[in-house]
């Protein structure tokens, strides 16, 4: 009997988890498997990536991750790489209204703080912003609605103020989405359900804080961490453990054909087709709908329903004696209806440790979401750069030149989960049930983060796994 072999197409954080769980489950199982992981780019990780520049340590895509979302933190811990584990220097953050860069009460990024004067201690809402945004509590529940966007339910719960100055920039900058278009069922389940389980945010997030109940006078880690040697570093370290997976790099597929008895095979740009037992493609959705137009028609035209925005992230450096503000926090971000060409900025030398050398400071700023993707896709690297540099400028006191300037251009990379997201993707997984060793996984089906991927992977691996048992 053949040793069965499963493919993997995608090297980045998914793809990497998958190889990662099938290796372990093999062993575990003490069982024969051949794993074959194909990425096109000539190194691993996809958006995920660390460079060491000049004494600085930058991170190319995602400098952190969820920790409340525990698959990151656990594959950490398998990995050996607990300690390597940093919570943020800095958790305080601005918002750029008007011009002005204006303190965050940290309590507010729940929405609902704690101590209700967090609300009243925010100095780019108005009065009567604070007011309609702190009766949250009494808004009646919209019963009966399977998804509504993120924009019109922040609206709804806290008012248009809030939710313009405060909730969108902060909820939907992170997917770098219209706050319009998208799901709120599909971005922000907890909310989402905490009005359809409790009537409200505010008594959601109350029956959560009675269920922990934290210790009087300590104070609550922060929801986001990183790793001490950039995020890239847990691509190194998957990759060093995949003794085991045959991974080729610059290899690049052109299709999936299915085969009798359940089997497929993956068809390369060059060299012999692939056979599988079972294939798992954690592909861009519109790169996977090419694939699978021959032989599954329904499930490629909804995957190439599902929308992409363009990004880019500017990194600059400057020494520490050439701006005038005090940096005094992890950054600032912007909310869509200020005039200003980024949508936020990390300042990443205070944010996180050992991301900068003594005497300077690493700034991250980020430009382009959803609708107004030609910024980057039509801009050249020195015009984005010079935009970056132009809009910090008098916000920061900047005085002279950056001393590093980095562009990492992302197109057609933050997959955008429109209002229907979930109910597609479940129409999408149906539709391949005559497929059932063909897997989908990533950032374009539940949840765009490092850990939601980590898990993706680990869930695809376990289906592959027990379909090879069946």
């Amino acid at each position: 009997m053949s040793i069965p072999h499963v493919v993997i197409v995608g090297g980045g954080i998914t793809g990497l988890s998958a190889a990662y769980a099938l290796q372990r489950l093999r062993q575990q199982a003490g069982m024969s498997l051949r794993v074959t992981l194909i990425e096109q780019d000539d190194r691993l990780g996809g958006k995920v990536g660390t460079v060491q520049q000049d004494g600085f340590l930058i991170d190319t895509g995602p400098d952190s991750f969820l920790a409340q979302k525990p698959w990151a933190v656990q594959l950490c811990r398998e990995l050996g790489m607990e300690d390597e584990i940093i919570a943020p220097s800095a958790r305080q953050f601005f918002m750029l209204i008007r011009g002005k860069l204006h303190a965050v009460p940290h309590e507010l990024v729940s929405l609902v703080p704690e101590k209700p004067e967090a609300l009243w201690r925010a100095s780019f809402l108005s009065f009567w912003g604070k007011l309609r945004a702190s009766i949250e509590g009494f808004v009646p529940a919209l019963r009966g609605a399977d998804d509504e966007s993120l924009g019109a339910f922040m609206r709804r719960r806290f008012g248009r103020e809030f939710a313009q100055k405060f909730a969108e920039p902060l909820m939907a900058g992170v997917h770098a989405g219209h706050p319009d278009r998208l799901s709120m069922a599909a971005v922000y389940p907890m909310y989402w359900n905490m009005e359809r389980e409790h009537g409200s945010i505010t008594r959601g997030l109350l029956h959560l804080r009675r269920q922990r109940a934290p210790d009087k006078g300590t104070r609550r880690a922060s929801p986001f961490v990183a790793l001490q040697y950039g995020m890239g570093s847990l691509i190194e370290r998957l990759a060093r453990n995949l003794n085991e997976v045959d991974i080729r790099l610059s290899t690049t597929v052109v299709g999936v054909a299915p085969l009798p008895d359940n089997r497929l095979q993956v068809l390369l740009h060059e060299g012999e087709p692939l056979p599988a037992e079972a294939v798992i493609l954690s592909t861009p959705a519109y790169v996977t709908a090419k694939w699978l137009r021959p032989f599954a028609a329904e499930a490629a035209n909804l995957l190439g329903e599902i929308p992409y925005a363009s990004t880019a992230v500017v990194s600059l450096a400057y020494r520490r004696e050439a701006i005038e503000h005090p940096l005094d926090g992890s950054g600032f971000l912007v909310p869509r209806g200020e005039p200003f060409p980024i949508t936020g900025c990390t300042w990443s030398s205070s944010k996180w440790a050992g991301r900068a050398p003594d005497g300077y400071v690493l700034l991250r700023v980020f430009i382009g979401y959803a609708g107004v993707d030609q910024i980057v896709e039509q801009q050249e690297d020195d015009q984005l750069a010079r935009m970056a540099q132009d809009t910090l400028r008098p916000l920061l006191g900047i005085r002279g030149e950056a001393v590093l300037v980095r562009v990492d251009r992302w197109l057609k990379a933050m997959p955008q989960y429109e209002v229907g997201h979930l109910q597609r993707v479940q129409h999408i997984e149906q539709s391949l049930s005559a497929f059932p060793n063909l897997v989908l996984a990533g950032s374009a089906f539940r949840g765009i983060g490092v850990p939601d991927c980590i898990k993706q992977g680990k869930d695809a691996a376990e289906r592959v796994w027990s379909r090879l048992l069946a």
